[in-house]
């Protein structure tokens, strides 16, 4: 005589886990510059070197790229805006600008100052406030 027994179990899909506090849904960012806000999009994409993180948000055209590091203490590294709210600017650590980074989750902000020119006056150097958000 054979006798076969089953076993069955129960699963489910995990629930999402809840986003901390300041973070973003993932691959969406969003913007501000001089106080206006640039919404939010899902133009993000995000590259990892070691401790550095790329995250590039929108076009050639409009659009942002910083760096990240992430190794030890978290800092900006480098932040370039290309035509936001009609700003072109950047800051590079150390040199030129002033910025900080944190990281709620696997969302990355960056905010601070940039130096740069407006679309309106492109010979004339104006400094910006941004602040930067963006879930990789």
């Amino acid at each position: 005589m054979l006798c076969v027994v089953g076993i069955a179990g129960c699963s489910s899909s995990p629930a999402n886990s809840p986003q901390p506090p300041g973070s973003l849904p993932p691959t969406t960012a969003q913007m501000t510059v001089n106080g206006k806000s640039e919404g939010t999009t899902r133009a993000v994409r995000c590259e990892q070197d070691g401790w550095a993180h790329t995250v590039t948000i929108g076009t050639e055209e409009s659009g942002a790229t910083f760096v990240v590091n992430t190794g030890g203490k978290i800092t900006a590294q480098r932040v370039d805006i290309t035509n936001v709210g009609g700003f072109t600017g950047s800051f590079y650590a150390d040199h030129i600008g002033k910025a900080e980074a944190s990281v709620a989750g696997t969302t990355f902000r960056v905010n601070g100052t940039v130096e740069g020119a407006t679309t309106e006056d492109p010979n004339k150097r104006t400094t910006a406030n941004f602040d930067i958000k963006a879930n990789c």
